[in-house]
């Protein structure tokens, strides 16, 4: 605790010298007209019915000279009527044939192209956003902003359209209001903010100043007014799918074929409830195309967290993962009993050979509601079913084919309150509940959490509390009735404007909190406390654009029984030059033993009753991002752990070119390789329960390719190629004393934990894609996918590489066509 004191003594001391309050940028105000002629969109905002509206002009830099006018000049028009509101952009350049127009994929962010946005805040709450971008190259981004971020998978259906003339480059956006939602009101008063990135200068401007000074950003934007009478039309759309795939693995066993195939057809629907609350269902759901994940080798305790690369449970889904309570990848995840196929063995008898046991449980249908009241209550229901899941064993005497359960049939839901407060605050209420069939335990998750800003919005409060339990119901015939509770709480406090920053951190999570039946937690049973400090400078000076700075203590209990576990101190510097070179160092000291109470993975009751002294060390790593505008760059990483007392040494490098062909084409590739050098770790358990340690060398190679040929704005070819290896050899054993120190073995634990691992993973990613109208898409894939631990011990790379390229693989061959129906263009069409 002394580590600390010290921390916030110190902190008090900077806050007295630096401390500072944002001042809030004046709000522009742009007026909207109503127009009985939408415009034509051909990319140029000249013909007369533009003129109607005022201009949106003199942007200001938010990077990289922060609060200077930007350097090239911009005027901005809005104007609507019963079906859109529509934005055109006269985007002027002194130098029109430097303007930077390279394409890229959909919602691909920020490349080397120029890009003009508009950001509506429609029921100004100064919290949530609708964002529409587009590129000089006519590439279109969309997403929402909230106060949990960016949700960048979030899609809608709207038009732009871009051009190039000698003044610069111009664009005209129609955003109909299907798009986006607002409060049913005769007069509407909207948020509104448009922003110009002029790529050359890497420079970002806004048309009411966005200060990177001040927490937040949507709470920095201007007003539009003059917005009367809107109604929202009837939102219903309907995305019927139909996908064929081939499926090819060498099994070849007798009855079961190599080659298989399938054909699929489902729907996803869309349907506006009111003008606030929109309804999202799929039916039938195919996610056969979804990008292949990055598996590696897990010797930790912990289980690996993939990313949601599934479009439903990644798109407006931002309001249901606000308070961390929900994992998607737990629907349609791995069967509870996957491992545990328990069966009638005075049936069956002994020696059952498994036929089939899937990998995951399958989908029925999912649906979500989500949407915000006039008063900015946002409120989100989302439920998903799946299906019974068996496994399929054959009797080792009589040869029948039998089925065990290994995943019931189960519904998911959750349930969001979220209600916005003045000062970009909020107050959430988030309930997940995981009801299952047939006597296997359901679960329960309550969380509450709390934004508090005071009104320069240079303060924040922060708190969190949560509570879980899981019910067991007569799982087994003689079992009992019993709930397992637990509860978490987190609060921070600091200032979070200005240059001068500071943030003070509290969580405890109980021995029996557990949210992994619909969420994510590594692990529980801790008590967490943290001071960090932070300067930074938003300005260029001397030759830098920018300098952020941070130096904090973090100090871990565990929370039953009550123990120390660690202490850290770390300090922290990011920068960018003014060439843009970007570059970072991180600086890491472990002043002290530390305990792990989790590697030893040994429980009474719940709670961990053994530990593995880790001794003092240190870390240094860093970073190098070289500037991205030119046709080759590069990134650089590396970093290097040392623990003297046991002579243990970790370091590693990672490094990743990238070629802009031309405008169309962009080559990515990237490796990065480790090496732990006496790397202790868990090697299995023996008799009177004993505890093995073993000291491994631990090498890692993960080799990716990413390779990317647009042909338009419309058509996208898409390489994703990817080996990893990695290596694991025991050189020495120990016992694990109870003091958390270790004593030599002379032999070897009889453990599966105690052999030498070598895991391969290798996959393919083809994927061709045409938005041949909007909304609608074709999708061709290819994946190739090998997954494999070839030889016990560690070998040549190459050599590696050419027996992984020889095992068995699958190749998927799939063909997707999405087609999008609108209810509002059908009508149209039929009144033609």
């Amino acid at each position: 605790m002394k580590h600390l004191l010290l921390v916030a003594f110190l902190l008090g001391s900077l806050s007295t010298s630096f401390a500072q309050q944002g001042a809030t940028a004046p709000k522009k105000t742009v007026i909207a007209v109503r127009t009985a002629t939408p415009p034509k969109l051909d990319g140029l905002p000249t013909e007369q019915v533009w003129q109607q509206a005022t201009p949106a002009t003199d942007f200001i830099q938010t990077e990289p000279m922060s609060g200077a006018p930007s350097r090239q000049r911009t005027e901005v028009r809005l104007l609507y009527d019963d079906e859109a509101v529509y934005v055109g952009a006269m985007l002027y350049d002194t130098a029109p044939d430097s303007v930077l127009t390279q394409l890229s994929q959909r919602d691909g962010g920020q490349v080397n192209t120029d890009m003009f946005g508009v950001y509506f805040d429609t029921y100004f709450d100064k919290q949530n956003a609708f964002g529409f971008e587009v590129s000089a190259a006519g590439v279109q981004t969309d997403f929402k902003s909230t106060s949990n971020g960016e949700d960048f998978a979030w899609n809608a259906v709207w038009e732009s359209v871009v051009a190039r003339h000698d003044q610069g480059w111009s664009v005209e956006f129609k955003i109909p209001y299907s798009a986006i939602r607002f409060p049913k009101q005769d007069v509407q008063k909207w948020g509104i903010n448009f922003w110009r990135s002029t790529r050359r200068y890497r420079e970002a401007s806004f048309w009411n100043f966005v200060d990177p000074a001040l927490q937040g950003w949507i709470n920095q934007f201007g007003i539009a007014e003059g917005i009367t009478g809107l109604k929202a039309p009837l939102r219903l759309s309907l995305m019927p799918y139909l996908s064929a795939y081939a499926d090819h693995f060498p099994h070849n066993q007798e009855g079961k074929k190599n080659l298989t195939t399938t054909l699929n057809g489902g729907m996803d629907i869309k349907y506006g409830i009111n003008d606030a609350f929109t309804l999202d269902m799929t039916l039938v759901p195919d996610f056969g195309q979804t990008q292949s994940d990055a598996q590696v080798l897990n010797l930790s305790p912990f289980e690996v967290r993939f990313d949601e690369n599934r479009q439903f449970f990644t798109e407006g889904t931002e309001l249901f993962n606000k308070a961390g309570l929900f994992y998607s990848r737990r629907i349609g995840a791995q069967p509870i009993n996957y491992y545990n196929l328990e069966y009638d063995r005075s049936r069956y008898g002994e020696g059952a050979v498994v036929v089939e046991n899937p990998e995951r449980t399958s989908l029925i249908n999912a649906t979500k509601v989500s949407g915000r009241t006039n008063q900015g209550l946002g409120i989100g229901v989302f439920n998903a079913v799946t299906r019974n899941t068996f496994a399929t064993l054959r009797s080792g005497t009589t040869n029948e084919e039998f089925e065990i359960l290994t995943d019931p049939a189960t519904n998911y839901n959750v349930l969001v309150l979220d209600q916005s407060l003045p000062n970009s605050s909020y107050v959430t209420l988030t309930n997940t509940n995981v009801t299952r069939s047939r006597g296997f335990y359901n679960a329960n998750v309550t969380g509450f959490m709390t934004k508090l800003t005071n009104k320069k919005n240079s303060y924040t409060l922060n708190l969190t509390g949560n509570l879980s339990q899981r019910y067991h119901k007569n799982e087994v015939p003689e079992g009992e009735d019993k709930v397992e509770l637990g509860h978490a709480y987190y609060a921070s406090f600091g200032k979070t404007s200005g240059n001068f920053q500071f943030r003070l951190n509290h969580s405890t999570e109980t021995h029996t909190y557990d949210i992994n039946d619909l969420g994510y937690l590594s692990n529980n049973n801790v008590m967490e406390n943290e001071v960090s400090l932070r300067y930074n400078i938003y300005k260029p000076f001397w030759k830098l654009n920018s300098l952020y700075n941070s130096i904090g203590v973090e100090h871990r209990m565990l929370y039953k029984p009550f123990s120390f576990s660690r202490v850290v101190y770390y300090l922290q510097t990011n920068a960018t030059t003014k060439k843009f070179l970007s570059f970072g160092y991180s600086l890491v000291w472990l002043p002290t033993n530390n305990y792990d109470y989790f590697e030893p993975r040994s429980y009474a009751d719940g709670v961990p009753n053994r530990k593995f002294r880790a001794p003092a060390g240190g870390e240094v790593n860093g970073y190098i991002s070289t500037d991205y505008r030119k046709k080759f760059a590069v990134d650089l990483n590396g970093g290097f752990y040392r623990s003297p007392e046991y002579d243990q040494t970790d370091y590693w490098v990672g490094l990743s070119p990238r070629l802009r062909v031309n405008d169309n084409m962009q080559v990515v590739y990237g490796v990065n390789y480790s090496q732990n050098l006496r790397s202790f770790g868990y090697a299995g358990t023996g008799r009177q329960d004993s505890i093995f340690f073993g000291n491994r060398t631990v090498h890692t190679v993960n080799n990716t390719l990413t390779g990317t040929y647009i042909f338009n704005a419309r058509t996208v070819l898409n390489l994703n190629m990817r080996h990893y290896w990695s290596d694991a050899r025991f050189l020495e054993y120990y016992q694990l004393l109870s003091d958390g120190n270790l004593s030599p073995l002379e032999y070897t634990p009889a453990s599966s934990w105690a052999a030498n691992r070598n895991f391969n993973a290798f996959n393919i990613d083809l994927v061709y894609s045409w938005r041949f109208a909007p909304g609608s898409e074709l999708s061709v894939v290819w994946k190739n996918a090998i997954y494999d631990s070839l030889i016990p011990e560690r070998t040549n790379y190459f050599l590696n590489l050419g027996n992984t390229l020889q095992a068995k693989q699958l190749n998927s061959f799939s063909v997707k066509v999405l087609y999008y129906l609108d209810y509002q263009e059908i009508r149209k069409v039929l009144k033609s």
